[in-house]
């Protein structure tokens, strides 16, 4: 115990409550915050030169203290809870150094924040959770298990009554169990920054227990500071424009003023708009440029704030959040439904859902051959109106390029004279989904051969004719070929006949690719008739073998089947009529013989049947 401790304390109790003023913590009703965790706090002491408060006020219980000089008066507020251990110094200067002077202290609680904690009932003997009253300069002060919220009225008196620096700090601020202390009332009371969607106000709420007033502010942008808003002085605010917001409040008992800000931004729900769907041009493509479609997305949103278009699979991603992340090269197999929607960066404000197609769009490819013929006369002209392409229907446009200038937009580029270039090129786009194709051809032109030229080789006499035909002349003829026939028998391929029939005959040659045909002269193949029939039609009536260029008829003989001489008959003269002597013979199988001499001088003979009918 201190010397000459009854006796000062008595002095005190006589003499100390003469004073009238207070310095800042001198009474209960002037009470400092009290807080300090690693951090040393360090203030002046309570002593003469500042204070003319020389005892502590009467009423508490100060339990060990037996003297108050100079009272400095503080509450402290749990945050954490847990074990609370400071140590409490006095020395002569800030910094530590100089003398050290004796410190006391006592704590009382623990109180609710509500708790009137000035009263003679808060400050008794049951409510004193720790005292010193040593001969010492550092004092070690403990609250066990503190509870978050509680609040303790802490006094610290300056023993030798000098002029000097108390320090404060939290010794076990790291250690297992410790709790921490909180110097402000409101505790972030408004809350986080609130970003609201197509909202037209909200209420702040700064209801605090233990205040008496509330004092509200809005920042003022043009002077750079906040400004208080006059006759908002309850717990809440109604907010309706959007900007920076500051509370105030002032506690009950101390008069202790604390603040919380909050920023407050209004936003326009963001709009998402149907784009136009998407297309895949080309079959062999295995992924697609969603972001293609955000333009289109976002063009229903103002400057607002920064949108960004999120895009998912399906309606269970979008309710799991869960957007497509590799949007510009997102895997396509065919046709399919993208959902998306639009964010605001700052407000995270979100629009509502939409969705547009992937769909397919391969413009044919074969439509135009490599190779285009163009059939024209044999003067070059067109004869009527030719053309080249196909009409792939209304959603298709076209444009033809030759030498790299556009000469039409129609689907058949059609031809009035022959064209002075060979290659043209096709441009087609469908005008729905924008793919397009480009084709090249080359152009073929032809027209139908100049002239057929027939050889004759052979006859009826010698194994039958050989007949060759040869197309020539022509446009175009050099590269392409020709198809023939014989009077109006199929077309063949080559241009040799077998086994025409005597008599006249016309050969006709074709071009290919349908530019036109061209007939041979008449020619006519001499030989012996197979049947006659002498019924005075006019018609076959007789029966004979005539001479011709190529065969010179010497003599002809008529048989009948068993070898006997019918008829020996001129050549070129009226020919036989059917009767021995004046008599019809029957109808039957005949036999001719004749002798013949060739062109070329050679003489030979021929022998075989024929039929008369009847």
């Amino acid at each position: 115990m201190k010397k000459g401790l009854l006796l000062l304390f008595c002095v005190f109790l006589l003499f100390g409550s003469t004073g009238v003023g207070f310095g800042q913590g001198s009474s209960c009703g002037s009470l400092d915050p009290f807080c300090a965790g690693n951090e040393e706090l360090v203030f002046p002491n309570s002593n003469a030169n500042n204070s003319n408060v020389v005892n502590g006020e009467p009423g508490p219980d100060y339990g060990c203290l037996l003297s108050q000089p100079y009272p400095a008066w503080f509450y402290l507020q749990v945050e954490e809870t847990g074990n609370l251990r400071f140590n409490i110094s006095q020395f002569q200067n800030e910094d530590g150094s100089g003398s050290q002077y004796d410190v006391d202290f006592i704590v009382w609680g623990p109180f609710e924040r509500t708790d009137d904690y000035c009263t003679n009932e808060s400050l008794s003997a049951e409510n004193i959770v720790d005292c010193s009253y040593e001969p010492d300069a550092v004092e070690q002060m403990d609250i066990l298990n503190a509870q978050a919220g509680q609040v303790y009225v802490v006094l610290i008196t300056n023993y030798d009554e000098l002029p000097g620096f108390i320090s404060l700090q939290q010794t076990n601020a790291d250690q297992a169990n410790s709790g921490s202390t909180d110097c402000g009332i409101l505790d972030e009371v408004l809350g986080p920054d609130r970003f609201l969607c197509d909202e037209d106000e909200t209420t702040l709420d700064a209801t605090t227990d233990g205040v008496e007033r509330y004092e509200w502010y809005r920042f003022n942008e043009m002077n750079n500071a906040f400004e208080i808003i006059e006759n908002e002085e309850e717990p809440t605010l109604t907010v309706t424009n959007s900007g920076r917001y500051r509370v105030i409040v002032y506690e009950n008992i101390t008069g202790q003023a604390d603040e919380d800000e909050i920023e407050v931004a209004f936003y326009s729900e963001p709009v998402a708009s149907v784009p136009e769907k998407l297309y895949i041009c080309d079959p062999t493509q295995t992924t697609i440029d969603l972001t293609l479609t955000s333009a289109e997305i976002l063009s229903g949103n103002t400057s607002e704030e920064n949108y960004r278009v999120n895009f998912y699979e399906t309606s269970q991603d979008l309710e799991d959040e869960n957007p497509i992340s590799n949007t510009t090269a997102f895997p396509v197999d065919g046709a399919r439904e993208i959902i998306a929607r639009v964010e605001g960066l700052e407000s995270g404000c979100y629009s509502q859902e939409i969705s547009f197609d992937i769909e397919l769009s391969f413009i044919p490819e074969n439509f135009l051959p490599e190779e285009s013929v163009l059939c024209v006369n044999l003067d070059g002209s067109v004869n009527q109106e030719a053309g080249i392409g196909e009409d792939l229907g209304v959603n298709y446009d076209y444009e033809w390029i030759a030498e790299g200038n556009s000469i039409s937009t129609d689907a058949i580029l059609n031809f009035t004279e022959m064209p002075d270039f060979n290659d043209v090129s096709l441009i087609v786009t469908d005008s729905r989904s924008g793919c397009s194709v480009q084709l090249t051809t080359t152009l073929l032109t032809y027209s139908r051969p100049e002239m057929v030229s027939v050889e004759i080789e052979g006859s009826d006499f010698t194994g039958g004719y050989l007949i060759t035909a040869e197309a020539s002349g022509g446009i175009g003829s050099e590269n392409t070929s020709y198809e023939y026939r014989a009077d109006n028998g199929a077309w063949q391929q080559s241009g040799v006949f077998r086994n025409l029939n005597p008599g006249s005959h016309i050969i006709s040659a074709r071009e290919i690719n349908g530019c036109g045909e061209t007939t041979s002269d008449d020619f006519f193949l001499v030989g012996y008739p197979r049947f006659f029939t002498p019924n005075a039609d006019g018609y076959n009536d007789t029966w004979n073998i005539n001479n011709t260029a190529e065969i010179q008829i010497l003599k002809l003989y008529v048989f009948d089947r068993y070898g006997k001489l019918i008829k020996e008959l001129t050549p070129g003269g009226e020919g036989w009529d059917g009767t021995y002597n004046g008599r019809a013979l029957p109808a039957d199988d005949y036999w001719f013989r004749v002798e013949f001499e060739m062109q070329d001088g050679k003489r030979d003979h021929f022998g075989a049947n024929f039929t008369l009918k009847r």
